[in-house]
């Protein structure tokens, strides 16, 4: 059974997330409920929970805010929202689990699940500590949680050079050499990389511009990135590039 504390400002959706945790997760109990960060911490400090629905967005303290005041994370959190470009960005980077409101039955289900299975496997809340870092730090220094069977890698956006299509899955290319297979589709590997450092230049690859050595335009549009690989510029996204890189 999973202890479960739920806090967010509004009490209809605390009432409605109880109701669908009753019928479709019937692992949680709901502890305790709480309106505000400050009881919040109370409550976790009091009763320990497994697990903690956290609204983002909340009067005089955030859901950021209350995490930075608590000494010691030993639970784990899904964030619940209803400000998706807000929040969910820094959560996939993360790989934190947020629910957007008003929250999707089969959602829930697939976030307890995966709660369930980390308390089963005793993985620890280092994802967590990696969005508050994200949270605060410039984006030269923040970083981008990888899955793999054991847990979770953390790699420093800025060492990524680029980023390559290879059907339903996503080659992470770093500039120590090693290549990481993600698990999503070179779309979804674009929405968790900062735009200001990443650029989509064809529909197979997503360079980070600050490791682009040269721009070349004989026999078509190519980039030379800093580990000597040639990547094709796509006609339409040209501009846009050049645009990125100052030339135009």
């Amino acid at each position: 059974m999973i202890k479960a504390l739920i806090i967010d400002d509004e009490l209809p959706c605390i009432k409605s997330l109880q109701n669908d945790l009753s019928i479709f997760c019937s692992q949680v109990t709901v502890i305790d409920t709480c309106r505000s960060a400050k009881d919040g911490i109370l409550s976790i400090k009091r009763n320990t929970p497994d697990l903690v629905f956290l609204d983002v967005e909340m009067p005089w303290m955030n859901g950021f805010e209350m995490l930075e005041l608590l000494s010691d994370i030993n639970f784990h959190i899904i964030f619940t929202t209803a400000y998706d470009q807000f929040a969910a960005k820094a959560f996939r980077v993360s790989a934190i689990d947020y629910l957007l409101k008003p929250i999707d039955e089969k959602e829930l289900q697939e976030a307890v699940e995966k709660v369930e299975k980390a308390i089963k496997e005793n993985h620890d809340n280092a994802r967590i500590n990696n969005l508050l870092n994200n949270s605060k730090s410039p984006v030269t220094e923040q970083k981008i949680a990888i899955p793999y069977r054991e847990g979770f890698d953390f790699i420093k956006v800025t060492d990524i050079i680029y980023c390559k299509a290879s059907g339903a899955y996503t080659e992470i290319i770093l500039g120590n050499g090693k290549t990481i297979l993600l698990s999503r589709s070179l779309g979804e590997t674009e929405e968790l990389l900062p735009t200001e450092l990443f650029d989509r230049i064809h529909h197979s690859y997503m360079v980070n511009i600050q490791h682009i050595k040269q721009l070349m335009k004989s026999s078509g549009t190519f980039v030379v990135m800093n580990n000597g690989d040639e990547l094709s510029v796509s006609k339409s996204r040209k501009e846009q590039l050049m645009v990125r890189l100052g030339i135009k």
